[in-house]
């Protein structure tokens, strides 16, 4: 039976547009390498805008599949998925006064100096929103796109990040930086796919949104 599925998947094609937010692009390489390698004749739009524009995109069917952050609402209109986690973390230079916690809450961050996410990021403003709640200011040196080029700011003391654990893992590995994870319940983030309504969704992009889906826990 496996085996007949495999065999039909391998014979779709078609075209598939996927919209994806900045924070998700990182969790896509996986698999939609798998995909487009059991897929040959299927191919893929990968496009990156912020989650509210693509969940009006969906809705208006100018999209194929969505994957958005949790700060944005699918609502009942949409078919929506779980995707992926994000969890964010403190990145400090080597030595840097914070660089000896082993976690740290957010608000113990705000009396030094950030490298910020651009203009317009629904990551920026989350982080602005959670410094406004603590009374605070978000002390911004610099805005940036591209968590590589974050880290090696603060790498050179220009400034601390916020960042998604994964691409912090990564710089760290090629930097002179420290990963601190948060303890805000806040920044355990969701990642969710959300289409117009799977049932009718061409076969092969009911495919690809089978393969973004994370596996069902075994019981």
């Amino acid at each position: 039976m496996r085996g007949d599925l495999d065999n039909f998947g391998k014979g779709l094609t078609g075209h598939v547009r996927l919209l994806s937010n900045i924070g998700a692009m990182e969790f896509l390489p996986v698999p939609l390498a798998a995909f487009l390698s059991a897929h040959p004749n299927i191919d893929v739009d990968l496009e990156h805008h912020g989650s509210g524009e693509i969940i009006r995109a969906i809705a208006a069917g100018r999209g194929d599949i969505g994957i958005v952050g949790e700060t944005v609402d699918p609502g009942a209109e949409l078919d929506s998925f779980p995707f992926a986690e994000i969890r964010l973390v403190l990145v400090t230079p080597l030595r840097h006064p914070l660089s000896r916690h082993r976690k740290i809450a957010f608000r113990e961050t705000l009396d030094h100096e950030f490298i910020g996410f651009a203009v317009g990021s629904p990551m920026q403003d989350l982080l602005n929103y959670h410094a406004f709640r603590s009374g605070r200011r978000f002390k911004l040196r610099i805005r940036l796109n591209g968590s590589d080029l974050m880290c090696q700011m603060v790498e050179k003391g220009i400034g601390l990040a916020i960042l998604p654990e994964t691409a912090a893992r990564r710089s760290q590995q090629s930097m002179a930086i420290r990963v601190i994870p948060l303890t805000d319940t806040w920044a355990l983030r969701h990642l969710r796919i959300c289409v117009r309504s799977f049932r009718s969704l061409p076969a092969h992009a009911q495919r690809l949104v089978e393969f973004l889906r994370p596996p069902t826990p075994v019981p």
